[in-house]
């Protein structure tokens, strides 16, 4: 039991992790998009990255470098389909769903 801490402050920095992950993930995808709301996006990015800067500085640290490269592979013109991008993915279903016959009212 005395590992309790230790596990909870490690599940935090997974979370901490994954959240940053997934957060600046979806910012690349809107600025790829041109939408506005990656620049809420990146600030929320950029709390996740204080919040891991203050609780744990040697993650960050190893971390770091390793975000900026994966965000410029990420990143892809707007009318480009890129195929890890979550919002092209939603286009092409989307182009897909509407050149089927409508339902009749």
């Amino acid at each position: 039991m005395s590992d309790l801490p230790e596990v909870k402050r490690r599940r935090r920095l997974e979370n901490l992790l994954y959240t940053r992950k997934r957060v600046s993930q979806l910012a690349t995808e809107y600025r790829s998009h041109g939408l506005d709301e990656h620049i809420e996006l990146y600030l929320l990015q950029l709390e996740v990255e204080q919040v891991l800067v203050d609780e744990f500085p040697d993650a960050f640290e190893d971390h770091i470098g390793s975000w900026a490269e994966e965000e410029a592979v990420a990143e892809h013109r707007p009318l480009v389909m890129a195929e890890n991008c979550s919002l092209c993915h939603a286009i092409t279903a989307h182009r897909a769903d509407s050149t089927e016959t409508p339902l009749a009212a």
